[in-house]
């Protein structure tokens, strides 16, 4: 059956971010299909949660609270992955934020600058480095990075984490060709999606029209649709796909110039 290429029985998959918003929808998603997890977050509550719901799905779940620029944390995360399952199959580089970066230039700094960088590439480049001999493990391994359409999309403030999101794309398909054909490496760009730290959108009428406008399908993205493009990239189902960025952003890629245009009238 070709939905049985959509399963991931049996593979263990480490899923950083998995706290809320969208990490948290792919955990969900991956223990439905099957999957063992090792989950890392800033939040113990939020995982201690997010480990029971998982388990209720049949799931063995290993988590892990810590910071994801900590290095050395994410040195013994990886060792206590090693020690409990001995590979990983799924490696899903969510964590990331503007962090402290977001601003104009005026007002960030070098060192705030870092901090997103850190945040969102560099983090992702360690903790794939560091978990390389549990992918290699594996006779499936596939890494999953996510990113943003502010990777492609100008707008005022994101300097820093346009900056760090376009790296994610870049270090995704050198990876690609560096790891294959034992590893495949892909990328999600996701939009405008409702998570928590989009809740000043959501529950802003203005705001909420203002960010619709700019989509074609008219709506903001659910952590589900993102789960979905995640399970895709990570299963057999995916199995031809390597160092590709999907953009999943309800079409916003897909603009014309004179769309543009007419929004910016508006």
């Amino acid at each position: 059956m070709l939905t049985d290429k959509f399963r991931l029985d049996e593979r263990v998959a480490l899923i950083t971010g998995a706290g809320k918003g969208i990490g948290r929808g792919i955990a969900l998603a991956f223990a439905e299909m099957g999957a063992d997890l090792v989950l890392t977050s800033r939040t113990e509550s939020e995982l201690s949660t997010l480990q029971s719901e998982c388990e209720d799905l049949g799931a063995t779940v290993l988590t892990y609270t810590a910071e994801i620029t900590d290095e050395q944390a994410m040195e013994t995360l990886v060792a206590q992955v090693s020690q409990r399952f001995g590979r990983i199959d799924i490696l899903i580089n969510n964590a990331g934020a503007p962090g402290k970066g977001y601003g104009p230039l005026a007002k960030i700094d070098r060192a705030r600058f870092a901090h997103t960088v850190e945040l969102n590439l560099t983090s992702a480049y360690t903790l794939t480095h560091l978990a390389l001999p549990l992918l290699q493990a594996s006779r499936c391994a596939t890494i999953v990075n996510v990113s943003s359409a502010l990777a492609w999309m100008v707008d005022q403030n994101f300097a820093a984490y346009g900056a760090a999101k376009a790296g994610v794309n870049q270090m995704t398909k050198i990876l690609a060709y560096e790891l294959a054909p034992e590893i495949r490496v892909n990328a999600i760009a996701p939009g405008a999606v409702e998570t928590p730290s989009t809740a000043f959108i959501v529950q802003n009428a203005a705001m909420r029209e203002a960010t619709t406008r700019w989509i074609p399908l008219r709506r903001m993205g659910q952590p589900e649709d993102i789960a979905l493009a995640a399970l895709y990239l990570a299963s057999d189902a995916s199995a031809f796909v390597s160092g590709k960025v999907l953009e999943v952003d309800g079409g916003m890629a897909a603009l014309p110039g004179s769309a543009i245009e007419a929004n910016i009238a508006e």
